[in-house]
């Protein structure tokens, strides 16, 4: 076992293989867990064999399900918010991270945010994030997310860290692991949940660019215009640094 995992909630997507090959060429050994959300959804990985690369296939699908609403006019589904809350309970290593299935790794992404996580030994952080690069459902670059998914640093839509952009000390996603129990948005749900709770000296930023988000995973993905107009503005009000002040690259 090794001492980070990286769980994959998945429907069988055909970027899926991209995902899990993304963590197998870490700079550090991980182990992944693909767990698929519903038998119907199961299918063998066009990958070759690893030891550290486990499958688990649920016999019914969580994220179309929803028991209730939580809040009214949501969409009724879970996407991977169960699925996610669970995960925290199954996996035995001292790092989790939950990874969208059409989204990719750097190969630094585990190894940067292991060195933060641990950078405050007298006080440790609970968890950290990543900063984005955005492509296209072709997987063709737009730019950096320097407008949206900021951790500490308020983007064009509000707070908030993408659900792939997060990476834990696995007692604290057990412990705090029901605030994704939300549905649509549960990424930036969570985040307000666990600030209000904790506050916001348990977690920080790596300042690094090591997720790989892809555009239009669902109906209410954001759109490249997003990104693209929102990078000008926050720009234009930073003074264009070489460096944004929420990283360090």
């Amino acid at each position: 076992m090794n001492a980070a995992i990286v769980v994959i909630p998945t429907t069988g997507a055909p970027e899926l293989e991209q995902a899990v090959q993304s963590v197998l060429e870490q700079t550090v050994p991980c182990d992944v867990l693909v767990i698929f959300d519903g038998s119907a959804y199961a299918r063998p990985l066009a990958l070759p064999p690893a030891a550290n690369v486990f499958v688990m296939t649920l016999p019914f699908n969580t994220g179309k399900a929803r028991t209730g609403l939580l809040q009214e006019g949501l969409p009724r589904h879970w996407y991977g918010a169960r699925v996610q809350t669970a995960a925290a309970y199954i996996v035995n290593n001292d790092y989790v991270m939950i990874l969208d299935q059409d989204n990719w790794l750097q190969p630094n992404h585990v190894e940067s945010c292991m060195a933060k996580l641990d950078s405050r030994p007298a006080e440790p952080y609970q968890f950290v994030y990543a900063l984005r690069n955005i492509y296209r459902k072709d997987g063709s670059f737009v730019c950096r997310d320097d407008c949206e998914s900021l951790g500490k640093h308020p983007g064009v839509t509000g707070t908030l860290i993408d659900t792939s952009c997060y990476f834990y000390r696995t007692d604290f996603l057990m412990e705090t692991g029901h605030f994704w129990l939300w549905g649509w948005g549960s990424d930036r749900v969570y985040l307000h949940r666990v600030m209000e709770a904790c506050g916001d000296g348990v977690f920080d930023g790596t300042g690094r660019y090591t997720v790989n988000y892809r555009l239009g995973g669902n109906d209410g993905s954001a759109r490249e215009a997003l990104f693209t107009e929102g990078n000008a503005t926050a720009y234009a009000l930073q003074g264009a640094p070489a460096v944004m002040p929420w990283a360090v690259e």
